[in-house]
């Protein structure tokens, strides 16, 4: 009990108060202060992020750190979406009766659930009202949760461990929280149970923020890309666009291309572009817009009517085509070389089989390139794709797009029909067919990419810049995914080895005429393992139940204090060690205490004589060592239906007498006299002696 409040004293000194003030405090608004331009400032050249996705996009707190539990009064609020293992930020911590309380703030918001709960980077089972019942931490650990929908630090169990602390006015409202207390062991487990103290990790798997769908008009539990990416757009703690700023069927047509379903190499199918993360409430939008275009394809960009929408997926049908008589001039550019590119391209994506971790895939390469260059390697991270077949064909087009010839054009009007998309939910293309009727220069044939579009209403000319489309890049073939990244095996745990022990009694502290028992455990050595050690506990069964008692081990023996003659013990036992986790309790059955099981020898001389209102009892006591002389009677001469009159003491072969004043006139009387040693074990009696009282 007192090490959980030890250890949490050092952590602790100065936290609890000033923390958790600090944390409701900055949680007692909801302003989106400082994310980005105010509602009806986006401006073209803000929302449009580049059509080139950046390989390694701006994230203000890596997944580790969002994965952990923090000490930050001045954190950054988090949003998931998706599916996550979740940290949060501590509200509360701090010991009471030897369990430690711990309130961690998980969501700025309403999550839509709790998943699954982990401790130590491992998942565990819980039952109906939240104790964990798996790992060697079943019934120490219990946690419950709130989503986010009302108040977050409205627990019972905490306010009314520490009602001077965390009152009526932690409500931590709207966010979604978890409280988890832990029962300190006993003292000799605690290393087992909690081998990092209190700085045990815990953390949920969660379900994010529900999404809006304006195909069905309904808001649910999502990761479809597109709506994931609309979701952040509107967000009151996003980007703040205002509904009516949002080109809506642009949404619609990029949600049904991530809804599309792809053939999986492990089987099955799965949809085309999924979004799991977070952002920050301290993060720039362009930072966010960076990540979530990285993990699917897909952008923001101004549409025809001043609207924002979303674009991406694959190449489509192109919007026009410009010939030599539109273009006034024409400047190209070829595929980049190894002084500013790669020619390998290194994928990661979030990988729920490996633990919510960023994982590596297969590299993508440009055989023709690294012939030529030899190796130049750059990553790719999508943070925020957590599909391995999303993110290498993600990884697939990308060294297309990025390693392809470019061309700058100067045109005409006639390049105003270049400037958007012909279709929503596709890649923005035209067709170039540059021919000039002289015959001179280069002919310049083919479908081109619009990177960027700029119109000069002064000269009336377009400025247009081009990348070359290769098709072949969005042909996809299962295999392609690479070797399958699966989860790891479950490993082996190194647990305690079999116990074998066997319990005796021992007699200590012998006298000539009293001794006592100890109860002791020995364990059957493995060999090579030097670390063991027994631990034993016993309690006592009869003559009236009692409670378990720890035993002092040494190596292999365990033993107990001294314990009663005659009564009867259960034991039991387990291994302490360097295993994982703690050793079962194994039930080594039970024993009856006897001191001495050796019976004493048999009195001799017995006689009877009648005295007045009395029977007199003389006998010689057995010459052996023995406790006491028993007396028994009968009114017949059965011994096994006597009766122990009473006891008496003597010294070895000398005369002892007794005298039986319960008698009753004219009534015949058959007696016995015993011996019995310490452990109440008797000898052969002297007798039947009967005499008729007068």
């Amino acid at each position: 009990m007192a090490v959980f409040s030890t250890i949490a004293a050092w952590v602790t000194a100065g936290f609890n108060a000033i923390f958790a003030n600090a944390l409701v405090a900055q949680f007692g608004f909801y302003g989106a202060a400082g994310i980005g331009m105010a509602v009806g400032q986006v401006a073209a050249a803000a929302i449009a992020i580049g059509v080139s996705r950046l390989l390694a996009p701006k994230i203000n707190i890596p997944v580790s750190e969002i994965q952990a539990v923090i000490n930050q009064t001045e954190a950054a609020r988090r949003i998931y979406v998706g599916r996550n293992l979740a940290g949060g930020i501590r509200a509360f911590f701090h010991t009471k009766s030897g369990t430690l309380y711990q309130l961690v703030v998980v969501n700025h918001g309403q999550i839509n659930s709790f998943v699954a709960f982990w401790i130590d980077g491992e998942p565990v089972t819980l039952d109906g009202n939240g104790v964990v019942t798996s790992t060697d931490k079943t019934g120490f650990v219990t946690v419950r949760t709130r989503n986010g929908s009302g108040q977050g630090g409205n627990y019972g169990i905490l306010s009314s461990a520490f009602p001077a602390t965390w009152d009526a006015s932690r409500r931590l409202q709207g966010q979604a929280t978890f409280l988890v207390t832990a029962r300190a062991p006993k003292a000799e487990d605690f290393a087992k149970v909690f081998p990092k103290s209190y700085n045990t990790t815990y953390q949920w798997v969660i379900e994010g923020q529900a999404i809006h769908d304006p195909r069905s008009n309904t808001s649910a539990y999502g990761d479809n890309a597109a709506l994931v990416i609309a979701h952040y757009l509107t967000h009151a703690d996003g980007y703040r666009l205002a509904s009516g700023e949002v080109d809506w069927p642009s949404v619609e047509a990029m949600a049904d291309v991530a809804d599309l379903p792809i053939t999986q190499k492990a089987g099955g199918t799965s949809p085309n572009l999924r979004l799991w993360g977070y952002w920050t409430l301290d993060e720039g939008p362009v930072d966010v817009l960076d990540r979530m275009h990285a993990s699917s394809g897909i952008r923001a960009y101004e549409t025809q009517d001043g609207k924002i929408g979303l674009i991406g997926g694959s190449f489509g049908t192109p919007a026009t085509t410009l010939t030599a008589k539109d273009i006034s001039s024409i400047v190209t550019r070829e595929a980049i070389n190894e002084r500013e590119g790669y020619n390998v391209l290194i994928p990661f994506f979030l990988s729920e089989d490996q633990s919510f971790t960023i994982t590596e895939l297969e590299p993508w390469r440009d055989e023709d390139r690294l012939a030529e260059e030899g190796e130049v390697s750059a990553e790719y991270r999508m943070e925020m794709c957590p599909n391995q077949s999303q993110a290498r064909r993600l990884a697939k087009k990308q060294i297309h797009d990025d390693n392809r010839a470019t061309v700058e054009i100067v045109t005409n009007l006639v390049g105003l029909k270049a400037r958007y998309p012909r279709f929503a939910g596709q890649r923005h293309t035209i067709l170039l067919d540059y021919r000039p009727e002289d015959g001179s220069g280069r002919q310049i044939v083919g479908e081109y990419e619009v990177l960027n579009h700029q119109f000069d209403p002064i000269n009336l000319e377009c400025r247009i810049e081009l990348a070359k489309v290769d098709r072949a890049s969005e042909a996809w073939d299962p295999e392609e995914e690479g070797e399958l990244i699966v989860a790891p095996p479950t490993p082996e745990l190194d647990g305690p080895p079999e116990l074998d022990a066997v319990v005796t009694q021992r007699i200590v502290n012998t006298t000539g005429t009293s001794a006592q028992a100890v109860i002791e455990v020995a364990a059957v050595p493995i060999p090579d393992r030097d670390d063991l050690e027994v631990q034993a506990e016993y309690s006592m069964v009869l003559p009236e139940a009692g409670t378990w008692r720890k035993m002092v081990s040494s190596g292999l023996i365990a033993t107990s204090t001294a314990v009663n003659d005659g009564a009867t013990y259960a034991v039991r036992a387990r291994w302490n060690g360097s295993f994982e986790g703690v050793d079962e309790w194994e039930s080594l059955g039970s024993i009856t205490i006897q001191v001495d099981a050796t019976p004493p020898g048999q009195p001799t001389e017995l006689i009877p004589s009648n005295g007045s209102g009395y029977v007199h009892l003389s006998w010689r006591n057995p010459t052996g060592a023995f406790a006491r002389i028993r007396i028994y009677r009968n009114g017949t001469s059965d011994f096994g239906t006597a009766t122990m009159i009473g006891t008496t003491g003597g010294a070895s072969g000398q005369i002892s007498e007794y005298q039986d004043d319960t008698i009753s006139p004219a009534t015949t009387y058959y007696y016995w006299v015993v011996a019995a040693n310490v452990s109440g074990v008797e000898g052969t009696p002297a007798g039947p002696a009967n005499i008729t009282t007068p």
